[in-house]
């Protein structure tokens, strides 16, 4: 009897092991992405998530299961039932979902930079071998709007971004635990998830020319020691040595909008670029005036003219190549 017993547990555990898990075809609409933060990393989302499923012999416990749906990357501040009904085979329920969500920025270009912001969600109760989703094609393709909107409201929109682009995506998240669970043998779990990431470009113009044009106005400043007499040391120095203090004072209120991360961003490079410049104005005063002590007033006036001359051109060609390199 015991025999039977175990051969019968053995052919009903490969049956369920062998059976195809529950598809679950899932969506997103997505109302609202606003209060854009990349020194908190985060977001307000405000959108629409939808399930539909065969129904088969549905009980209640077993729907609270496949409806069980948690964020990955944030938390719900409300999560409202907004539809629930049966559809000929299916069943189908949608909710209305409001929270903060989070992301990882990626700077490496500011200001010329694209974020991408992800919505991902995970069935917290079936592991993958049980359930799993898929991405519902279907009714985007009956929604009539242009792929690249798929899941998108029309008004959708990120003060001072553009959109870029939409992918959606369905992937299975392993777990090497779990949880606590006596009554799970193994310790790794598996559960499905979608995740439907917006990718943003950012309006890059203003903020180019607010970093930029007063780079540009302290290099200006600071291009003046080119035409004072090599003499003229202390004025020179300290033309350049407030151009110095200026550039400092301003990466340092550019710095305080910027997330603590750990990798140089573009407008570092400029400012590093406009450190260096300012270094090697520096640097020439002191040349031509240690010429002019000696001496050698003409080779100062000489290295003078031609420091006007390759400094524009090195200012333009730094700055070229770093906008160029994006």
């Amino acid at each position: 009897m015991f025999t039977r017993l175990a051969a019968l547990t053995v052919l009903l555990t490969a049956a369920l092991a062998s059976a195809e898990p529950l598809q679950v075809a899932v969506g997103m609409h997505v109302i609202e992405m606003r209060q854009v933060d990349t020194r908190t990393q985060s977001f307000y989302g405000d959108f629409y998530v939808w399930l539909r499923f065969p129904k088969g012999d549905l009980t209640e416990e077993r729907l609270k299961q496949i409806t069980h749906i948690e964020p990955v990357n944030g938390k719900f501040e409300s999560f409202e039932v907004n539809d629930e009904k049966e559809v000929g085979d299916e069943y189908y329920v949608c909710y209305r979902v409001t929270g903060t969500f989070f992301f990882v920025p990626d700077l490496k270009n500011y200001p010329f930079d694209t974020q991408t912001l992800p919505l991902t969600l995970e069935n917290a109760s079936l592991e993958a071998y049980e359930m799993v989703f898929v991405d519902d094609r279907i009714s985007y393709e009956r929604s009539g709007t242009p792929e690249v909107r798929w899941g998108l409201s029309p008004t959708l929109s990120i003060a001072d971004y553009t959109l870029k682009q939409v992918d959606r995506t369905v992937f299975t998240a392993r777990y090497p635990t779990n949880f606590g669970d006596p009554s799970k043998d193994k310790a790794g779990t598996s559960y499905s998830r979608f995740t439907l990431k917006v990718g943003f470009e950012r309006q890059y113009w203003s903020y180019a020319f607010k970093i930029l044009i007063p780079l540009l106005i302290i290099l200006a400043m600071a291009y003046l020691v080119f035409f004072l007499p090599p003499a003229q040391l202390d004025t020179s120095a300290s033309v350049a040595m407030t151009a110095l203090l200026s550039c400092m004072a301003y990466n340092v209120a550019v710095s305080q909008n910027m997330p603590e991360i750990g990798y140089l961003v573009l407008s570092d490079k400029f400012f590093i670029a406009t450190y260096l410049l300012l270094l090697l104005t520096l640097a020439q005063t002191f040349a031509t005036f240690i010429l002019d002590t000696r001496g050698k007033t003409e080779k100062a006036e000489k290295l003078d003219r031609a420091s006007a001359i390759a400094f524009p051109l090195l200012v333009v060609g730094i700055f070229a190549f770093f906008i160029w390199s994006v």
